[in-house]
């Protein structure tokens, strides 16, 4: 007879080095033998001891890896009961490595590991951001900030930063992005704050991916996880992760519900013109999203993914805008009644084919992805007139990306990347309206209709190796971009055409100074060129005092990115510090000025500056003083000279400089009180810093967590303060274009009380089925 559910059993084991000393934070993945699917992945003790839990009998391959060992492979046979290993040892790695790697950084409760060409941060056992969006969570990571306003994301002090979900963009902007991704479904996040030519060109900052969740376990495993968050309002999210791998195929999926009303308030005081603007909005967000694919392992070789994502929203709320005349004390209401939905879906294909030798491979990826954007808004002013007014905005947007990548490690050489990439980008931008504008006596509809398609064409090429402790990696990327926008605005038409090929190099240079330190240096070459929002004549948004619009006439930025790191492991702490140099030649920034039709009102826009001197300093430390306290402190600034050509009152150009300059500190503590119990103490704290407006003023925030798990670790329940004291929140003194001081707050202190419930299971094949089968049609024993 045969068991349907099959026993699994513990293998232990320990490591150490060729002198018995004991190897403590080693990584060690789980595979199947003959198949190239990571099953599982656990961390060696400090005294070098490990333990892979639940594994069924069968064989698997072991793979551990430490900075500055030789990788080491071992194979496990487990049946019916629980494996004792061998100690396994590690030898130093040889003065001749094939492949060029860098550090490999995770203890048991840290969140942060660094490798070569990026930062990686494990969100799952953050409990600071239980419950939270993706927006919230990447506020937490050192030298990322979200503007809790708009939702504008900047890394290192710079807006212009890529965000990737699982590697791939979404036709979504940045902000819906991550209003919409729940944290329960994020996985890691990953910083690469100075990209290979084996990326993208866009985004002078970086790119920040965020990997989302999915089950790869062998099986079935179902997570469910709900939430309730109370600010000022109360809210709910609700998610469901499962996959079902039955070897040659993994299904997975994950669905989220989240219902996230919020409020703002603010306002804006101008002491030229003696006018306070108020800003309040209630904002009833509700959104639902969906991934389904499946791995499909043809053969050991050949592997093919397939996914979806699905993502709806709805937004309604209310927007007052009152205006009040400080020096008469006269009140006039402004309000809108907004009503709107947004949908996206992403289509993706991944082929994969391994040669004979590791590290030889090709692989095809294709993408596609629309959205539909709609936001119908009711006005109703009294200032400075009385109006009574509809809007009626539309985005649509298409995304189509075929990427084919080829790797090859040389034998007693070094490793080879390239690949070739063809993108597509279609925006229709439409705003229908039935206010009329008198401008100098003639009446103008400002309903506009922008079409925009920007078509790219890349190449690149990729050489790495190490020579004995230096190890080296040099790459050259091509990039042509065509540009094709229509569009018509105030009664007149424009368009924009733009066809340009660039080359973009970068380098990167490695010294292992220890077995535990190495110092990184690279260079790259990036270009932003400006986004659909940013050229669209098409206003984004508008008060009664403050309209936002695009500028057709942006000119691409490049910059130059030099950064020095150091490394150095000491035990199970880690020392991480960064310094960065960026040269940034026609640097886009966002502007507002005086509207000269009206000079009450102010128009937000998109210019040029002349250009940008940038430089910063990280300073990351991931410290385990105890078996129960593990923390992270880190701290980053950042430094900007700006140089801006202008005009005067009479026209007369002039130059101006500004300088700029951030700090952000942030400190991370986890306590585990007991095996069940675990505590988490948040601190942030971001300093003053000047923009071509005026300044911003510090704000700080501290957090409280707690979770508790039961039922043999299958179930856990989380709580978390944000904004303890209240203290987060923005104030500005302005001094350009005019004199003013504003003052705006969001929902930042909030409870969230969260419940997660993991289970799962065996699921047989259809070739285990046979096999078993024809093993007791032949009188044999199954197990």
């Amino acid at each position: 007879m045969y068991s349907f559910a099959q026993e699994h059993y513990p293998v232990k084991g320990k490591i150490e080095n060729v002198k018995n000393e004991a190897v403590g934070m080693a990584a060690i993945q789980i595979y199947k033998v003959g198949a190239d699917e990571l099953l599982d992945e656990v961390f060696a003790n400090e005294d070098g001891s490990f333990e892979i839990p639940d594994l069924e009998d069968g064989s698997y391959r072991l793979v551990i890896t430490e900075f500055g060992y030789k990788q080491s492979v071992t194979i496990a046979e487990v049946k019916g009961g629980e494996l004792i290993l061998d100690k396994i040892v590690l030898e130093t790695a040889p003065t001749e490595t094939i492949e060029l790697k860098g550090a490999f950084v995770r203890a048991d409760v840290s969140q942060y590991r660094n490798e070569i060409d990026k930062r990686v941060v494990e969100v799952g056992n953050d409990l600071v951001s239980a419950g939270a969006t993706a927006a919230q969570v990447l506020n937490n990571i050192p030298s990322v900030n979200v503007d809790q306003q708009t939702g504008q994301l900047s890394l290192r002090g710079n807006e212009n930063v890529k965000i990737f979900i699982d590697g791939k963009p979404s036709s979504l902007s940045a902000a819906q992005v991550l209003k919409q991704i729940p944290s329960n479904q994020i996985k890691s996040i990953e910083i690469i704050t100075n990209p290979s030519a084996k990326y993208e060109a866009d985004g002078k900052s970086g790119i920040i991916n965020i990997i989302m969740i999915k089950g790869k376990k062998k099986g079935y495993n179902v997570a469910l996880n709900t939430g309730y968050e109370q600010g000022k309002r109360s809210r709910f999210n609700n998610s469901l992760t499962a996959n079902i791998n039955t070897g040659s195929f993994n299904f997975f999926g994950n669905y989220s519900y989240n219902k996230r009303p919020n409020e703002f308030h603010g306002y804006l005081d101008n002491f030229d013109t003696k006018r306070r603007q108020a800003i309040d909005i209630l904002n009833k967000d509700e959104n639902q999203a969906a991934k389904f694919g499946f791995d499909w392992f043809i053969n050991d070789k050949t592997a093919l993914t397939v996914y979806t994502n699905q993502w709806f929203g709805k937004g309604a709320g209310e927007i007052g805008s009152d205006i009040r005349e400080t020096d008469t004390n006269i009140l006039h209401p402004n309000a809108a009644i907004f009503d709107g939905d947004w949908k996206s879906q992403d289509y993706s294909l991944n082929f994969k084919r391994d040669f004979d030798k590791a590290d030889h491979n090709i692989i095809l990826d294709a993408f596609f992805s629309q959205s539909k954007n709609t936001d119908l808004r009711n006005m109703i002013n009294t200032y400075p007139t009385d109006q009574v007014f509809y809007e009626d905005r539309d985005d649509k947007t298409d995304n189509i990306r075929i990427n084919l990548d080829y790797t090859n490690q040389i034998k007693d050489g070094g490793k080879i990347e390239a690949g070739l990439q063809f993108r597509r980008q279609k925006n229709d931008n439409t705003l229908l309206t039935d206010r009329r504008v008198n401008i100098e006596g003639t009446i103008i509809d400002p309903s506009t209709n922008f079409d925009f398609t920007r078509d790219f064409f890349s190449a690149y090429v990729n050489y790495g190796q190490k020579f004995g402790k230096f190890g080296m990696q040099l790459g050259l990327r091509a990039e042509q971009f065509k540009d094709k926008g229509d569009y018509f605005y105030n009664n007149g038409v424009g368009s924009i055409k733009n066809d340009k090929l660039d080359f973009f190099p970068s380098a990167f240079l490695t010294y292992d100074v220890t077995e535990k330190g190495q110092v990184l240096l690279n260079y790259s070459r990036r270009i932003d060129r400006p986004g659909i929002d940013q050229l669209s004549p098409v206003a984004e948004w508008s008060t009664p005092m403050i309209t936002s619009i695009g500028n057709p006439n942006l000119r691409p930025e490049y910059t130059d990115n030099f950064e020095v790191g150091f490394l150095q492991r000491l035990g199970k702490n880690t020392i991480t510090a960064n310094a960065f140099y960026r040269i940034v030649k026609d640097n886009i920034f966002r502007n507002v000025l005086v509207d000269e039709k009206d000079r009450e009102k102010f128009i937000q826009n998109y210019e040029n500056y002349d250009k940008v001197n940038a430089y910063g300093f990280e300073l990351s430390f991931n410290l385990v003083p105890t078996k129960w306290w593990s923390s992270n402190i880190s701290g980053d600034y950042t430094f900007n000279t700006m140089v801006v050509k202008r005009l005067d009152a009479n026209d007369n150009p002039y130059t101006q400089e500004i300088d700029a300059n951030r700090l952000t500190a942030r400190m991370s503590n986890t306590f585990k009180v007991s095996k069940a119990i675990s505590l988490q103490h948040f601190f942030m704290y971001q300093g003053k810093f000047r923009f071509i407006q005026g300044e911003m003023q510090d704000m700080w925030r501290m957090d409280l967590g707690a979770r508790y798990t039961f039922m043999d670790g299958k179930a856990s329940l989380s709580a978390r303060v944000s904004d303890i004291f209240r203290t987060f929140y923005g104030r500005l003194e302005m001094t350009d274009p005019a004199r003013g001081y504003g003052n705006f707050r969001w929902e930042a202190q909030t409870l969230n009380i969260g419940f997660t419930y993991n289970f799962g299971g065996k699921v047989r094949s259809r070739a285990e089925a046979q096999q078993n089968k024809a093993e007791n049609s032949g009188g044999g024993v199954g197990f």
